[in-house]
């Protein structure tokens, strides 16, 4: 699933990174902040992927047992927090389901207007 989440994201990004073009001499840097704002995004959610893949493959013993414990809450259907499932994690979601790829593309062209006027 986020794989698939990212796959849009990248479309999104390509889109607007390329909507900024003037000229086709420009799309060797439409592509270059493409793929600047693309490569973070794309390294935090292989990170965040590693450490879901950890916490789901504890060995059976206290690790697994605390992790267990503090799902009780969303497994039986109470309101809570947080959670070390990270994907129902209120914060992560926001953190991953919140992200903008228009935004982000914008704010990068945005610097690099910046840049060239300084």
């Amino acid at each position: 699933m986020v794989g698939a989440a990212m796959a849009v994201e990248d479309g999104v990004a390509l889109a607007r990174s390329l909507s900024y073009m003037q000229s086709q001499e420009q799309l060797t840097e439409a592509l270059t902040i493409f793929e600047k704002v693309r490569i973070l995004r794309a390294g935090q959610m292989q990170e965040a992927s590693l450490l879901n893949g950890q916490l789901w493959h504890f060995a059976d013993g206290p690790l697994q047992e605390a992790r267990d414990a503090a799902m009780a809450p969303e497994v039986e259907g109470l309101s809570f927090s947080h959670s070390p499932n990270q994907w129902s994690d209120p914060a992560t979601q926001m953190w991953c389901y919140g992200y903008e790829a228009e935004r982000e593309i914008d704010q990068a062209w945005a610097e690099r207007e910046g840049s060239r006027k300084k």
